[in-house]
């Protein structure tokens, strides 16, 4: 029987540490899974059906990804809004509470489509661009320059590809119009290079032909408005440029957008807006790290509240140590031993909260200002009367008092003058 129970005993003890080394050497490799970013076959794979696409439309696609909800939320207005021209849609849409690029998106409907029904593809650009933008740009001028070498690239009729420092730069050829080609990603960039990652391809929604001779198919030119062009890549160092937007209204149809918005001095590097993210979560653990410490945390009553900055009034040492110095009421006072350490013990008080959302009062109206004025003169006359009627009794009272006095003194005096008599 003992030698059951010390077997039992031993198995179970066994189990449990087995149990716990296999927690301790799986936990790493799952925090390593999460931090891990795409590979590059991933993001050419991801990337091949867009690569060829102008710089100013796939900027604006890139950027979009990132605020999916809000990619949804348009394609659903283009749903509710069907046959709205391109204009309308995009003056329509300029006082949303969008991203910019998302704006930017509406006139090209066919686009949002995609971007929307392929929600799981969307999503994994936008989390690619978020991880590593400059691997994700790397990865677009490696299947720009596959095209290139296949011959491919100079069958491009409506745009215009140039080089610059070996960087492959795709633009509209007319400023005001862009055209958005369609490809077999199969055939436009020769032989693919990783078979464990195809490329993604797009069934054509109705019968486009395509073949090697004339690898793209040019959809209806779309017409963009003014503030079309306010962001480009800036190849040379591997990122997105966003032009304000007082600079960003203005017409470049006539010059080269690209060039300046990265070259004209105003631009700056795109950052990711938290707000417009909608509370979509983060693939990673460190780009979650990175922009979840930015959100505004908000109680479990559901408003918004923030916390009062904490003020100094840590103690300054000067001189000796026991005598110390505080800054009360703008002034330096000094500080004995015992309101030295009293001060330094004084446990901080708790720090308030203000509801951001918490009713506002309203402010007085005329009438009620008015009737405000009105009781408080009533009661300063009030006032004012009780205190001449308390004048004139004390006033009433002296005079009764020297008539008493007189009167006395006037008796004194007969009776005085009788008996000198």
């Amino acid at each position: 029987m003992k030698d059951f129970i010390f077997s039992f005993s031993f198995a179970v003890s066994a189990l449990v540490s087995f149990n716990v080394l296999a927690e301790n050497l799986t936990q790493p490799y799952i925090e390593q899974q999460e931090q891990q970013s795409f590979s590059d076959a991933e993001l050419a794979q991801m990337l091949a059906p867009i690569a060829l696409y102008p710089d100013s439309l796939l900027t604006h696609i890139l950027i979009a990804a990132t605020y999916p909800i809000e990619i949804i939320t348009a394609h659903r207005w283009l749903i509710k809004n069907e046959g709205v021209s391109s204009e309308v849609a995009a003056r329509s849409v300029e006082d949303f509470n969008w991203d910019a690029s998302v704006k930017a998106l509406v006139p090209f409907e066919r686009i949002l489509t995609r971007l929307s029904e392929n929600l799981t593809w969307t999503q994994q650009l936008g989390d690619a661009f978020l991880q590593d933008e400059s691997q994700l740009l790397e990865s677009i001028q490696v299947l720009r320059q596959k095209a290139a070498l296949a011959g491919n690239l100079k069958k491009m009729d409506n745009m215009d590809v140039s080089y610059e420092e070996n960087n492959i730069v795709i633009e509209p050829i007319k400023k005001e119009i862009v055209y958005i080609p369609y490809y077999d990603t199969r055939r436009v960039y020769g032989t693919w290079h990783s078979v464990s990652y195809p490329p993604v391809y797009w069934q054509p929604h109705h019968r486009m032909y395509v073949s090697d001779k004339r690898p793209f198919y040019w959809h209806s030119g779309i017409h963009i408005s003014f503030n079309y062009f306010f962001s480009a890549f800036h190849w040379n160092n591997r990122h997105v440029v966003v032009a304000s937007s007082h600079h960003a209204k203005h017409r470049y149809y006539e010059q080269r957008p690209r060039r300046l918005i990265v070259n004209g001095g105003y631009a700056k590097r795109w950052t990711h807006q938290i707000a417009h993210r909608k509370g979509v979560a983060y693939r990673s653990k460190h780009t979650r790290l990175r922009y979840d410490h930015k959100r505004v945390k908000i109680r479990k009553t559901g408003h918004k509240s923030y916390r009062a900055p904490k003020k100094n009034v840590s103690p300054k040492v000067k001189g000796r140590p026991l005598l110390m110095t505080a800054k009360l009421n703008n002034s330096k006072v000094p500080l004995t031993k015992t309101r030295a350490t009293k001060s330094i013990l004084k446990q901080p008080r708790p720090e308030k909260l203000y509801h951001v959302n918490a009713p506002l009062k309203k402010e007085p109206s005329a009438k009620v200002i008015s009737g405000m004025y009105k009781k408080k003169a009533e009661k300063h006359h009030a006032k004012s009367q009780n205190r001449s009627k308390r004048h004139t009794k004390h006033q009433v009272k002296q005079l009764k008092t020297h008539r008493q006095v007189s009167v006395k003194s006037n008796r004194s005096t007969l009776i005085k003058a009788r008996n000198k008599e």
